[in-house]
């Protein structure tokens, strides 16, 4: 997870950072509403939710797959 989110900073200029610990994760967005990334990433199917005004807040369940990590960051790519 940490390095879909790491690769996808890199990728986007609206993402300046990745933080957290383990399975907790957050990647900072600037440039844009969080709110419409939100709504982009639902209509692609990827539950996120914000925390803050900023920041976009993952917590995915602990039994997620690679599989599972690789599709969410295909739809995370496609919602920015």
């Amino acid at each position: 997870l940490e390095a879909q989110l790491d690769a996808l900073a890199e990728r986007k200029e609206s993402v300046e950072m990745r933080r957290g610990k383990g399975l907790m994760q957050g990647v900072v967005v600037s440039g844009r509403p969080v709110g419409e990334i939100i709504n982009k990433a639902i209509e692609n199917g990827l539950f996120v939710l914000s925390a803050g005004t900023d920041v976009l807040r993952f917590v995915p369940p602990l039994i997620i797959t690679e599989a599972d990590i690789d599709e969410m960051a295909e739809k995370l790519e496609r919602s920015f």
